[in-house]
């Protein structure tokens, strides 16, 4: 939680992949929810301006950590 709180309200694809291998690494999440987290936020997927991707890169981000750790 506290990750999420300092992470911001903007995040690069660079970034998500960090807090990806991060997460990863300490058993956050497991393989297949990294796998989705990636491509969640992909800049394939943000069909915007790119000057809006950052922003909402980390409104996904953060909203699908936030379920995913969740319980």
């Amino acid at each position: 939680m506290h990750i999420i709180s300092n992470m911001g309200d903007k995040i690069t694809s660079n970034e998500v992949d960090i807090f990806i291998s991060n997460f990863l690494s300490y058993n956050i999440i497991n393989k297949t929810e990294a796998k989705l987290l990636k491509v969640a936020t992909s800049d394939n997927v943000l069909n915007i301006p790119q000057e809006m991707k950052d922003s909402l890169r980390a409104n996904i981000f953060k909203n699908m950590i936030l379920n995913l750790v969740e319980d």
